[in-house]
C-alpha cells in the first residue's frame, strides 16, 4: 500500500528512502485502569529510592494576546514539528519522508523524543488513535500502539458522547518506558472525573507499570525533570493546577494552582513555563 509522505525538511534529515509504516502491526494496549494502579513490575519497591518533590517557584504571571497560540512559541518549535492542516492553511515543517497516513488515518502530531520522532495519528484533530515511534531519518519504525481501548471512560453521560473520546496528548520514552498522556477536552463530569490520565508503559513486553489518578493532565504537554513528571490540568468552572507526578510510580507528589487552565507546558533553561488559556506563568525548577 503507498503512504503518502511529506518532504518539507530535506537538510534535517537526509534522502533516504522512508519506511514502509502500513507494513508494522500495531500493539493494541488492552483497557487502563481508570483510577491509580501500579504494578508489581514498577520500580518501587522497598528499597528503590524516594522521589523529592520539585520546588516550583512562580517567577511570573503575564498576559496571553488572544490572538496568539502555544504553537507560535519557542517552547513549542522546542518540542514538536508543525503538522500540515488545510483547514487552517498550515504547511507544516515536517522532516522529509513524515508518512502522513497510517491505517487510513492522518497525521494529527509530531513529537520531538531525544532520539526518535513519535507520530500521533487519527480521523481528525480531536480523535486520534495510534502512536508511532520512528527514527529521526523516518526510515525505521520502532514500534506503535493502538490506543483505542483508553479512549472511553467505562461510565460517562450519554449525552456528552460526541466529546469524551479521551485522545492521545503527548509522549515521552525514556530507560525503556513510553509515558503518555490521554484526556479529552471538555467537562470532567462528562466522563464521571474519569479523564486526564498519564501512563507508564514497559516497551520490552508493553506491560503496564502504573497509572495517574485522574484529572492530573489535561494540558496538551508534559515536562520530565529528573525523577518528576510536571503535567497540568484544568477546565471551565474546574480547578486549574500544576501537578507534580513521581516517574516510578505514577503518585501524586504536589500541585501548584494555577490563575487559568494550562493548555502547554514547556521548559526555557530552569523554568517551566505553562500556557494557559490566557496568562503565561513561568516557574523557576530548584
Amino acid at each position: 500500500m503507498f503512504v503518502p509522505t511529506l518532504s518539507a525538511n530535506a537538510a534535517e534529515t537526509g534522502s533516504e528512502p522512508a519506511a514502509d509504516i502500513e507494513s508494522f502491526e500495531p500493539t493494541v494496549l488492552p483497557k487502563p485502569p481508570f483510577q491509580y494502579y501500579m504494578s508489581k513490575f514498577a520500580n518501587a519497591g522497598p528499597n528503590a529510592k524516594k522521589t523529592a518533590k520539585l520546588t516550583l517557584t512562580q517567577k511570573s504571571v503575564k498576559s496571553f494576546p488572544f490572538d496568539q497560540s502555544y504553537e507560535d512559541t519557542a517552547a513549542f518549535a522546542a518540542k514538536e514539528y508543525t503538522v500540515p492542516n488545510s483547514f487552517r492553511s498550515i504547511a507544516g515543517n515536517l522532516p522529509e519522508g513524515t508518512p502522513i497516513e497510517y491505517r487510513g488515518e492522518m497525521l494529527v502530531r509530531a513529537i520531538k523524543g531525544k532520539d526518535r520522532v513519535f507520530l500521533i495519528y487519527g480521523q481528525n484533530f480531536g480523535e486520534n488513535r495510534y502512536l508511532v515511534a520512528m527514527d529521526k531519518t523516518m526510515t525505521k519504525t520502532l514500534y506503535a500502539y493502538d490506543f483505542i481501548h483508553y479512549a472511553y471512560s467505562p461510565k460517562y453521560v450519554e449525552a456528552d458522547y460526541d466529546y469524551i473520546y479521551q485522545q492521545i496528548q503527548w509522549a515521552y520514552e525514556e530507560d525503556g518506558i513510553l509515558y503518555v498522556s490521554n484526556s479529552h477536552r471538555t467537562y470532567a463530569k462528562s466522563s464521571k472525573g474519569m479523564n486526564g490520565y498519564i501512563t507508564a508503559i514497559r516497551l520490552a513486553d508493553n506491560k503496564l507499570l502504573w497509572r495517574s489518578a485522574s484529572l492530573v493532565s489535561n494540558a496538551r504537554s508534559f515536562e520530565v525533570v529528573g525523577d518528576v513528571i510536571v503535567s497540568g490540568y484544568g477546565f471551565t468552572a474546574e480547578k486549574d493546577y500544576l501537578y507534580q507526578l513521581d516517574k516510578r510510580t505514577g503518585k501524586t507528589l504536589g500541585k501548584v494552582a494555577l490563575k487559568d487552565g494550562p493548555d502547554y507546558i514547556g521548559k526555557q533553561n530552569n523554568d517551566i513555563v505553562v500556557y494557559g488559556y490566557s496568562v503565561v506563568t513561568r516557574f523557576k525548577v530548584k
